[in-house]
C-alpha cells in the first residue's frame, strides 16, 4: 500500500514541519483493543477521582432547528421576559438572575462546561494547593492569566498564631493548572469581548445573572443610573427591539459557538479527567517500585551481575504489575470515543499508556516523570505559530512555488517606493513601543493592515486560494520569509542550508564563544549591509527570520554569560526545539529560565524522544566543529564515526565539568564535627553542650599552649594531633555533672577520627585541584575563537603578577602576590606579514573570568629587580608535571573553518596546572596543619573552609540561591562556574510560567542542579526498534539518509492515509504530487478545488492539488 511519505526534521530549518509529529503522537491512539467484560483484577480497581458529568447537545436538527438553536430561542424569550419584567422598577437590573437557564443553550452548555472544569479532579487539586476557596466567587482575568479568589486561609502560619485561620482575598498564577488551555478557552468563550469572567459555585447550571449572558452574547446593555426610571424603561425597550423577533441573542458580528467545538470541548474535559485518573493511580504507587530495595546487594560496590540482575528482575516485575492497574475512563473523552467503549468498563494503565502514545516506564523514575509530564500544562501554540507561514505546512509548500512567490513579489514591488516587502506593509502604520515591546502584537498589527490585505488578494490572484483560516497572514508571511531569504530559496548547491538564514551561518565557527546579544549584533550588520532589511523595521525583520529559523535567539532574559560552542547551549538550543516542536513559535514568549524548567520534563512520548535525539545531534554537530572535534563540511555531512566521536567528546566534557562542580559543591571535611560525632558514640550519656563546655583544668601544667580551661573536645582533638594519649585521670571538671571516670577514651591507635578526617581531607584536595583545571578549561574554551587561536596557536607565557615594596628607611624588600586567584597567560602571534604582538589574558578562578589585559602586553615576565621602587611585576609561573617540550612554542595556524579543541589541549592543560600550583591550597592545608589552636581562637580546618570558600566563585550568592533567597544573590545565578543551571528551593515557584508541575508533593524534588538537558538524548534511539514501538494506528517509523547528503539517519514518518482518515468526513484518499513525488494522501473538496488533509487537525490546508486523483 502506497503511503504518504514525510521527512521528519526538527523546527521547520529543514523541509518539514516537526511540530505535527509531536502534536500528533501526543495524541496517538493504537489500534489495541480492550476487553468489553470487566475481569477480576480489573472490579477490584481501586475508585479513582470521578468526573463532572456533562450534557453536550448532540441531536440532529429536527423541525424546530438543533437542541442547541432551539435552546438558544428558548434563552432569548426567557431573557426579554424577564428583562421587561426588571425594567418596570427603579434598580440596578445587571445583577438580577434570570432563571430557566435552557441547558442545551449555547450559554448553557458553555456554562455548565465551565462549571464541570472547576469541579474537575485537577482543579479541585489545583484550587487546593493554592488554597482556592471554590465555595466563593471566584474571578478569572484571561488577559494576565490570573485568578482572583477567597483564601482557605490554610497556608502555613506562624507557629505562634493560635487564632483561628482567617480567609481573606488571594490571587493566583492560573498557567500552572494543568487545564488551563481549555479553561482559558471555556472562559473566553462566556467572556465574549471581555477578557474577565465572575462564576459563583453557589448560583445553579439553570441560572445566571442579567450582564453574564449580556457578556456572554457580545451585548452592552444600556443602563445609566442617572436616567429616570421612564427614560431607563424606555432604553431597555430599545435594546430588547433589537432581539425580540431574531431566532437567538447573537449579533450578526458575533459567531455562534459551533456544537462541534463545544462537543471538542467536553471531549477536552474527559481527557484531563483521564490524566487525572492516571496521575493519581501512578502517585499512588510510584514509590512502591523501590520499596525494600534500598539495601539490596546491587547497592553495594562489591555488586556483581547476578545482583544487578536481581535487582532489575524484581523492578521490571513491580513495573508490569502497576501497569496492570484498572484506570476508569471517562466517557466524554476522545480516549473512549475511539474505542467505543463501554460505560463503566475500566482499562489497564499499559493499555492507556500505549493507546496514548507513551513509551512504557522501565524503571521508577520513568514512571515518575509521566504523572509529573501529565500533570504539567501544554504549551500555548501562539497565533500565528513560528511565523513560517506556508513553510510550516505539513508539507511546506514546494521550492518552486517559493521561488515564483519571491518573484511575484518582486513584481509587485515595483513602482512602490519601498525596497522590500517589510516597508511596504508598515508604511503608514505607526506601531510606536510595539517593536522593542511586543513585536509579536506589532506583527500582528502588520498582518491586519489594509497593505497586507492587498498584497495578499494579489498573491492568491496569481496562485489561488489558499485553505487556511487565516489567508491573509498565511500568504504575509510566506512571502515576508521567501523574500528576505531569497538566496536560501533560490540556490543550487549542496551546502546544507540547516543553519542559515538570509546567507548568515548562525552556526559559523567564528560565532563561537559569543552570547546572544553578540550573535543579534552581527546579524544586524548583515541584514543591513546586503540590504534585506531597513533600519526602521530591523527588528521585525529578525524576528520574523528567526522564529523559525533559530527561535533560541527569541528566548527572553538568556544570561550574557550563555554563549555559543558550550555544552550549556547544546542543552538550550535542544530545550527550544522540544518546546517548538509541541507549540511552535511559543518560546519566544518564555524566559531561558522557564525553557529550561520545562525541559527538566524528561520525554515520555517516542515522538518527543525523536526530536529530543535529532535536535540534540544537530547541536552536537555545531558544537563538534566549534571545539575543534569536528571538521567543518559546507554538506554538514557526517559520517556516524564523526557522531560518534563527538558524543564521546561532549559526554566527556560534561563528565569533568559535573565532577568539578560535585567538588566546588561540597564542604571540606570538619574534624570538629567529626571527633564531636565520636565521642557521642562512645559517651551517649553526654549532650553536645557537655562536650563543648569548657570546665577541664589539668592537674599539672600541660604541653598546651593555650591556657584553659579547656572542653573534653579540645582534649580529644589536640592530643589527637599531637600523637599523645587521651588521660582523663589528669584532669579536673569543675563541672559536677561531668564525671571524668565515666567518659570513656580510647586508646591513641583506635581513636581513628584524625586518621579519617586527613583521608577526607585528601580526597578533597585532589578533588578541589582537579576541579580547579576543569574551571580554567572551561573559561578558555568558551572564549571567542579569535582568543582561542591565538592563545592554541601563539608562543605563550604563564606568570603571576607581585606587588613589590620596599619599607621605610631600611628599604626591605617585601612581595606579595596581587591576587591569590588570578594566572596571566601572555601569547606572542606573528601575522602574515611577520609582525610580532603580544595579548595577555588574566585568569581568575575565584572570580570564574577571563579577561584581557592590554595594558600589560608590553610587560614581560622575569625576575623581581632589586631596584628600590615600588611596583607590580609579572613573575614565571610553572606548574609541577611533565610536558612536551615545545608546549609553549608557537603552533600553525593554516585553518579557516576549523577550531582548537581549547579544553582539550596541552596548553590549555598547562595553564589550568598553572593555576593549581598558583592557589596551593595543598600548601596552605599543610602549612596551617603545624598550628596547634582551640575553640578559644580559629582552628586551622575552619580556617582552610573560610579559605577554600573563597575560592569558589560566587559560593555566597549560589547559597543565598539555593535557599530561596534571591534578594541576596547575584543576577546571574542560573549557572555555576562549570555552566550548569541550580533550581533553588524558590526556583520551580519562580518559574511557575514554564508550566512545569509535579503531580504531588511526593514526585517533587528539592534544589538541585539540572543535568537532563546536558546529557538526554546521547544515546542515540535504536532506529531498528523503532517499529515495535507502540503509536497510532497507520503511522510507522524508519531510518532514513537525509536527503542533503548527510550520512546522519534521520527519522521518516509514514502517514497511512486510509488509517489515518478513514473516519473522517469528506475525506478521499488518492495520489498527488508532493514535494515533487507522487504520493498517496487524503484530501479533500473546497470551492470545487481539492486540498491536501493535514494527518494532526485533520483539516485542509496549502494551495490547491494540481493533479490530485481520487482512489477507485
Amino acid at each position: 500500500m502506497e503511503s504518504l511519505w514525510l521527512f521528519f526534521h526538527i523546527c521547520g530549518r529543514t523541509t518539514c514541519c516537526p511540530h505535527r509529529l509531536g502534536i500528533f503522537l501526543m495524541t496517538a491512539i493504537s489500534n489495541s483493543r480492550v476487553s468489553d467484560l470487566h475481569s477480576p483484577q480489573l472490579a477490584k480497581a481501586d475508585p479513582t477521582p470521578s468526573p463532572a458529568h456533562l450534557e453536550i447537545a448532540t441531536e440532529l436538527a429536527g423541525r424546530g432547528g438543533s437542541l442547541q438553536q432551539r435552546g438558544d430561542r428558548k434563552l432569548l424569550e426567557f431573557y426579554t421576559q424577564d428583562l421587561k419584567e426588571l425594567s418596570a422598577g427603579n434598580q440596578d437590573y445587571r445583577q438580577a438572575t434570570v432563571e430557566r437557564i435552557p441547558p442545551h443553550s449555547s450559554f448553557g452548555q458553555s456554562r455548565a462546561l465551565l462549571d464541570s472544569i472547576l469541579k474537575s479532579p485537577a482543579f479541585q487539586n489545583w484550587a487546593k494547593e493554592n488554597d482556592v476557596d471554590l465555595s466563593k466567587e471566584i474571578t478569572i482575568n484571561l488577559a494576565s492569566g490570573t485568578i482572583g479568589f477567597t483564601t482557605m486561609g490554610t497556608k502555613p502560619r506562624n507557629p505562634f498564631d493560635f487564632s483561628p485561620p482567617k480567609p481573606s482575598a488571594g490571587s493566583a498564577d492560573i498557567h500552572s493548572f494543568m487545564g488551563w488551555p481549555l479553561l482559558k478557552s471555556a472562559a473566553n468563550t462566556l467572556a465574549g469581548s471581555g477578557n474577565v469572567i465572575k462564576f459563583d459555585p453557589a448560583t445553579t447550571a439553570t441560572s445566571a445573572k442579567v450582564a453574564e449572558i449580556a457578556q456572554f452574547h457580545g451585548h452592552t446593555l444600556p443602563f445609566d443610573s442617572t436616567l429616570s426610571p421612564a427614560e431607563q424603561q424606555a432604553a431597555i425597550t430599545q435594546y430588547i427591539n433589537k432581539w425580540e423577533h431574531k431566532d437567538d441573542l447573537f449579533p450578526e458580528n458575533v459567531e455562534t459557538p459551533s456544537q462541534k467545538h463545544l462537543e471538542s470541548q467536553a471531549s477536552q474535559l474527559g481527557d484531563l479527567n483521564n490524566r487525572s485518573s492516571v496521575i493519581a493511580a501512578i502517585t499512588k504507587v510510584a514509590d512502591s517500585v523501590v520499596e525494600g530495595l534500598e539495601d539490596h546487594d546491587s547497592k553495594s560496590s562489591l555488586a556483581n551481575e547476578k545482583d544487578h540482575a536481581e535487582y532489575n528482575l524484581i523492578i521490571k516485575l513491580r513495573i508490569n504489575a502497576i501497569l496492570d492497574t484498572p484506570i476508569q475512563i471517562d466517557p466524554a473523552s476522545s480516549y473512549f470515543k475511539n474505542r467505543n467503549l463501554k460505560p463503566g468498563v475500566a482499562v489497564t494503565l499499559r493499555d492507556y499508556l500505549v493507546g496514548s502514545g507513551i513509551s512504557l516506564p522501565a524503571n521508577e523514575t520513568e514512571l515518575k516523570s509521566i504523572a509529573q509530564s501529565l500533570a504539567s500544562p501544554p504549551i500555548e501554540t501562539p497565533m500565528h505559530g513560528n511565523l513560517g507561514g506556508a513553510l510550516s505546512w505539513p508539507t511546506p509548500m514546494s521550492n518552486a512555488d517559493q521561488r515564483a512567490l519571491i518573484s511575484m513579489t518582486n513584481k509587485f514591488l515595483e513602482g512602490q517606493p519601498e525596497r522590500n516587502l517589510l516597508d511596504y506593509l508598515t508604511r503608514g502604520l505607526d506601531l510606536g513601543d510595539d517593536v522593542s515591546n511586543d513585536r509579536s502584537s506589532a506583527i500582528d498589527r502588520i498582518l491586519k493592515s489594509p497593505n497586507a490585505e492587498i498584497f495578499a488578494r494579489a498573491a492568491e490572484r496569481e496562485f489561488g486560494e489558499i485553505a487556511s483560516p487565516d489567508v491573509i497572514a498565511e500568504w504575509v508571511l510566506t512571502a515576508l520569509y521567501t523574500s528576505m531569504d531569497a538566496l536560501g530559496v533560490n540556490t543550487t548547491a549542496p551546502d546544507s542550508s540547516r543553519t542559515k538564514v538570509a546567507g548568515f551561518d548562525l552556526a559559523h565557527v567564528n560565532l563561537s564563544g559569543k552570547n546572544i546579544a553578540e550573535i543579534h549584533k552581527e546579524l544586524a550588520h548583515h541584514l543591513l549591509v546586503n540590504k534585506i532589511a531597513s533600519v526602521e523595521n530591523l527588528e521585525l525583520a529578525m524576528e520574523i527570520l528567526l522564529s523559525r529559523k533559530a527561535p533560541e535567539l527569541l528566548v527572553k532574559e538568556i544570561p550574557d554569560t550563555l554563549v555559543k560552542g558550550t555544552h550549556s547551549w547544546v542543552s538550550f538550543t535542544t530545550a527550544v526545539a522540544r518546546l517548538e516542536a509541541e507549540a511552535p513559535g511559543s518560546t519566544n514568549k518564555m524566559t531561558y529560565a522557564q525553557v529550561m524548567m520545562r525541559n527538566e520534563l524528561a520525554p515520555i512520548t517516542l515522538a518527543d524522544k525523536l526530536v529530543e535525539q535529532q535536535a540534540q545531534s544537530d547541536a552536537l554537530k555545531d558544537w563538534g566543529v566549534q571545539n575543534g572535534v569536528l571538521d567543518w563540511n559546507s554538506t554538514d555531512s557526517y559520517s556516524e564515526e564523526d557522531m560518534a566521536k563527538v558524543r564521546a567528546a561532549f559526554k566527556d566534557q560534561v563528565d569533568r565539568l559535573n565532577e568539578a562542580s560535585n567538588a566546588f559543591a561540597k564542604m571540606p571535611p570538619n574534624l570538629h564535627d567529626m571527633t564531636m560525632a565520636y565521642i557521642k558514640e562512645l559517651n551517649p550519656h553526654l549532650s553536645e553542650e557537655q562536650i563543648k563546655q569548657k570546665v577541664l583544668t589539668p592537674k599539672e601544667s600541660t604541653f598546651f599552649s593555650f591556657p584553659g580551661p579547656y572542653s573534653l573536645l579540645d582534649v580529644f582533638i589536640h592530643t589527637a594531633q599531637l600523637h599523645k594519649e587521651v588521660d582523663l585521670h589528669t584532669y579536673t571538671s569543675s563541672d559536677k555533672n561531668i564525671d571524668l571516670s565515666t567518659i570513656t577514651a580510647p586508646k591513641f591507635e583506635k581513636n581513628f577520627v584524625n586518621s579519617h578526617f586527613e583521608g577526607g581531607l585528601r580526597v578533597y584536595l585532589d578533588g578541589f585541584e582537579q576541579g580547579t583545571q576543569s574551571q580554567v578549561k572551561h573559561l578558555i574554551s568558551k572564549l571567542p575563537l579569535e582568543d582561542r587561536k591565538i592563545i592554541e596557536h601563539g608562543k605563550i607565557s604563564v606568570s603571576k603578577e607581585v606587588d613589590v615594596t620596599y619599607t621605610p628607611y631600611s628599604q626591605i624588600q617585601e612581595q606579595k602576590d596581587s591576587s591569590t586567584t588570578s594566572v596571566f597567560v601572555q601569547s606572542e602571534v606573528v601575522d602574515a606579514r611577520g609582525n610580532k604582538r603580544t595579548h595577555t589574558y588574566e585568569i581568575d578562578s575565584a572570580k570564574n573570568t577571563i579577561r584581557k589585559r592590554p595594558d600589560l602586553d608590553d610587560t614581560r615576565p622575569g625576575p623581581i629587580p632589586d631596584d628600590k621602587r615600588n611596583a607590580k611585576h609579572l613573575v614565571p609561573l610553572v606548574p609541577d608535571g611533565d610536558y612536551k617540550e615545545n608546549v609553549l612554542s608557537p603552533w600553525p595556524d593554516n585553518s579557516t573553518h576549523d577550531a582548537p579543541n581549547s579544553f582539550s589541549s596541552e596548553k590549555t592543560q598547562y595553564i589550568a596546572d598553572a593555576m593549581v600550583k598558583k592557589i596551593n591550597i595543598r600548601g596552605y592545608a599543610d602549612e596551617l596543619r603545624g598550628t596547634t589552636t582551640f575553640d578559644g581562637e580559629v582552628p586551622f580546618y575552619q580556617k582552610l573552609e573560610d579559605f577554600v570558600l573563597g575560592l569558589i566563585p560566587g559560593y555566597n550568592a549560589i547559597t543565598n540561591f539555593i535557599k530561596g533567597n534571591w534578594r541576596e544573590g547575584l543576577i546571574d545565578l542560573a549557572f555555576d562556574a562549570f555552566g550548569f543551571i541550580l533550581a533553588g528551593a524558590g526556583g520551580a515557584a519562580r518559574a511557575a510560567g514554564a508550566g512545569v508541575r509535579t503531580a504531588t508533593s511526593t514526585l517533587g524534588s528539592t534544589a538541585k542542579k539540572l543535568l537532563r538537558g546536558a546529557i538526554g538524548a546521547l544515546n542515540p534511539i535504536d532506529a531498528q526498534g523503532l517499529l515495535l514501538a507502540g503509536v497510532q494506528e497507520g503511522i510507522s517509523y524508519l531510518a532514513n539518509r537525509s536527503p542533503e547528503g548527510n550520512n546522519q539517519p534521520r527519522i521518516k514518518i509514514n502517514y497511512d492515509p486510509v488509517k489515518i482518515f478513514r473516519n473522517v468526513e469528506n475525506a478521499t484518499v488518492g495520489s498527488a504530487t508532493m514535494q515533487g513525488s507522487m504520493t498517496k494522501i487524503a484530501a479533500t473538496q473546497k470551492n470545487g478545488k481539492w486540498y491536501a488533509l493535514d494527518p494532526v487537525s485533520k483539516q485542509p490546508y496549502g494551495l490547491p492539488l494540481k493533479d490530485f486523483v481520487p482512489s477507485a
